[in-house]
């Protein structure tokens, strides 16, 4: 009731309060007469059944008795039936013999038709009843709109019989005219009553609006132009009473909130001056100091690859030279053993024991295994470390001509441990539908960034999969990454190289793709993502090599980046002497 006394206004919550009360109470007034009527009426017509009912059956009984002939007595019976259909709000009367055949009823076509045959068959288990206990039954439909009552009848016994038989006498009253009746009747009083509630409420409408709601009124009006931003409008209601003296209070805080809103605007005109160059220094300086720490930290990353993979390659090196010569001299020794195996095949003892032993045919077939894949393993440490090193690209520091194909092959290496199956998922299929593209002149080891970035972000959302409902329907398609290369020629005769990198993950929604290049921006977790890989990925294709970085996402249907560089782009030098 609170919120209603400030959400609708005086004019309208105070008569609509006194409606409503008066309507609640003119419709508790209306359903009370309502019912207390039905229930009048319901037992002035309890007790007319059973009042006739009685003294039909008593007729029955005494005519039944006192004719000797049958037809006499039926003749009778029928008399009484016939003026029972004179009785107000009768629907039915019947009287039924032993058998339950109906000898006369109110509706002639029920007469002389056993009782199961009819309409009223559903009252036959009650008929059967009262013919048994000889006690008289009064049933009420389940709307309590009809009464049926059920009496015994004495027949007297047939002939040559002494026992007396029980007929039945059925009635139907109907009370729906008369509660429709009722109904229109209390209805009407209703009516005049809400009529008589309105005529009040009207009144009281009037000597509200004429002495408080229009007055308020306009205090409320000052205020919502205070509100909005009309600072000069003043309520000055005449009169000494209450409301006169708040629209003074009123007036006097409008003028004070003027002059102080006067006051703020200038104040903020040179705060908010102060603070747009302060937050445009802040946004340069934020953006350089991560351009910086990113710089810095693939700076430390490449040199600390290369590094290790020069620390790698020297003893692998070494090993991958020797293997050669190792197996060279061990083939010359199990040479030279075939050779005494032919000329001396009986050895002494000893030596056949320690051949047993050793069981030499199995050495020499094992030994040429192990060679070779001693030269597999070192040849496949050899090409991770050139991996690395072209990865690093710590010579490459300006403009270089490039295959981006092995730029793309040598990220792949790298994250190849990513690509593995794992327990939460199975393995990532990478598959390559390479064009024919020419070489660029580009930064390669930015470049590589870039591939790298994405293809992270790629794995990343592939991982994400199996812990989401959403692609729990999508089990029977493995995770893949497709890598797509091709030469595009503009309207302009330039060529440019285009490498799309799609995945078959979860999806981005617009919101989400819409700000995924923006620094600082990311959807991993916590401590699982910084936000600038995507925005430093876009700084390198955009600024550093003239080129485009596209993305195109569906919820449920995976992403795709779309890279597009030109075939040549100046070097710091070029771009100097352009200057």
């Amino acid at each position: 009731m609170k919120r209603l006394a400030f959400t609708i206004p005086l004019r309208v919550a105070i008569p609509s309060l006194l409606l409503f009360l008066g309507s609640g109470l003119g419709l508790y007034g209306f359903m009370t007469e309502v019912k207390k009527t039905y229930e009048y009426q319901e037992t002035e017509i309890y007790h007319q059944a059973d009042f006739y009912s009685e003294k039909t059956v008593q007729l029955l009984e005494f005519i039944l008795r006192r004719f000797t002939s049958y037809t006499s007595s039926l003749d009778g019976a029928k008399i009484i039936i016939g003026e029972t259909g004179e009785q107000p709000n009768l629907e039915l009367s019947a009287f039924l013999d032993e058998n339950n055949v109906i000898i006369f009823s109110t509706h002639y076509d029920l007469q002389k038709q056993a009782i199961k045959d009819t309409d009223l068959a559903y009252l036959y288990p009650q008929i059967k009843q009262v013919q048994q206990t000889q006690i008289q039954q009064k049933i009420w439909s389940d709307n309590r709109q009809s009464l049926k009552l059920i009496t015994p009848v004495i027949l007297p016994p047939k002939p040559n019989e002494l026992r007396s038989r029980f007929g039945t006498f059925l009635s139907i009253y109907d009370l729906t005219q008369l509660k429709k009746v009722a109904y229109q009747d209390a209805l009407n009083r209703s009516l005049k009553m809400n009529a008589v509630v309105l005529g009040v409420c009207l009144l009281v409408w009037l000597f509200f609006e004429l002495s408080l709601t229009k007055r308020v009124s306009r205090l409320v009006l000052v205020s919502q132009n205070l509100a909005h931003g009309n600072l000069s409008d003043r309520s000055r209601l005449p009169g000494s009473d209450e409301l006169a003296k708040i629209s003074y209070a009123f007036d006097q805080m409008a003028e004070k909130i003027e002059q102080d809103t006067y006051d703020l605007q200038q104040s903020q005109l040179e705060l908010q001056e102060k603070a747009t160059a302060l937050e445009t220094a802040l946004t340069q300086l934020k953006q350089t100091q991560t351009q910086l720490l990113q710089s810095e930290k693939m700076s430390s990353l490449g040199q600390l690859v290369a590094g290790i993979a020069h620390e790698i390659n020297n003893p692998v090196s070494f090993i991958f030279g020797n293997i050669t010569y190792a197996k060279e001299y061990t083939n010359s020794l199990l040479n030279l053993i075939s050779l005494y195996q032919t000329y001396y095949p009986q050895p002494i003892p000893e030596i056949q024991a320690e051949i047993d032993d050793l069981d030499l045919e199995f050495l020499k077939s094992d030994l040429q295994k192990i060679f070779d894949s001693m030269r597999v393993g070192s040849q496949r440490i050899a090409d991770i470390v050139q991996s690395l090193r072209s990865f690093s690209r710590l010579d490459e520091a300006d403009v270089k001509t490039v295959d981006l194909h092995e730029n793309i092959d040598n990220t792949l290496m790298i994250l190849k441990h990513r690509l593995k199956a794992q327990s939460s998922r199975p393995e990532i299929k990478v598959i390559k539908n390479y064009g024919n593209i020419p070489l660029i002149n580009c930064y390669a080891g930015q470049l590589n960034q870039v591939f790298m970035n994405i293809l992270i972000n790629a794995i990343d959302a592939l991982s994400s999969v199996q812990e989401n409902e959403f692609c729990k329907v999508r089990t029977s398609t493995p995770p893949q990454i497709l890598i797509q290369t091709e030469t595009l020629i503009d309207s302009e005769h330039k060529t440019w190289v285009q490498i799309q990198i799609s995945d078959n993950g979860l999806g981005m929604s617009e919101t989400v793709k819409n700000r995924i290049f923006e620094p600082f921006f990311t959807t991993k977790p916590v401590g699982q993502g910084t936000g600038m890989g995507l925005a430093i990925s876009y700084q390198i294709v955009v600024e550093k090599h003239q080129g485009q970085l596209l993305c195109t996402s569906q919820i449920g249907e995976g992403s795709t980046f779309v890279i597009t560089l030109p075939l040549s782009i100046m070097s710091n030098t070029e771009a100097v002497t352009h200057l």
